[in-house]
């Protein structure tokens, strides 16, 4: 059972502060930043692996520590399990946020990086290439991943790089690009 660290929290906060940030490392090595704010009767944390677009979020009640809730995300995307617990820390609800999606998401990351060279895993990686990622989500009625990418100012040009991908095929179904652009394997 997961369980709130308020001695971190405290540890980590300056002052009065309800909220603080910090940069830790897991337990497989890897860089995160913990953000925490505190509730009237409850904490969240947002745990973001730097350098991704995945985040883990955390609820947890303020008498007991125990957590409450827990979701992922990939960008604005919910993905994986959402699970809330009751309030001895013992899971009551399941949901699986990606079973609806056919092309999951890691198949849109395999399909961005193979047809149009963006790593939507690398933030780094985005920005030295000029594909900086400002959104990605997931529409589970229309069954459509939608991508946007800021461009550079262009007069009378297109401020924006949009995707539509279908969330079953994985076909492109519109992409609105930048004519400065090009990508290795496409033809539009």
């Amino acid at each position: 059972m997961r369980k709130f660290d308020l001695e971190a929290f405290n540890k980590h906060k300056k002052n009065d502060a309800t909220y603080c940030r910090y940069i830790n490392t897991d337990n497989n090595g890897k860089n995160q930043e913990i953000y925490i704010l505190e509730h009237i009767d409850t904490y969240q944390q947002t745990i973001t692996y730097l350098n991704t677009p995945i985040k883990k979020r955390h609820l947890y009640d303020k008498k007991t520590l125990n957590v409450t809730k827990e979701i992922e995300s990939f960008y604005d995307c919910i993905i994986g399990f959402r699970r809330e617990y009751n309030e001895k820390g013992e899971l009551i609800k399941e949901i699986n946020n990606d079973l609806p999606f056919k092309f999951s998401w890691q198949d849109l990351v395999k399909k961005m990086k193979l047809e149009y060279a963006i790593d939507l895993m690398n933030e780094n990686d985005q920005i030295k290439t000029n594909n900086h990622v400002s959104s990605i989500s997931r529409n589970s009625q229309t069954m459509k991943y939608f991508i946007i990418i800021p461009c550079e100012f262009t007069p009378h040009g297109i401020t924006e790089e949009r995707f539509e991908i279908d969330a079953t095929t994985g076909k492109t179904i519109i992409h609105i690009k930048n004519r400065a652009k090009s990508y290795p394997k496409t033809s539009i």
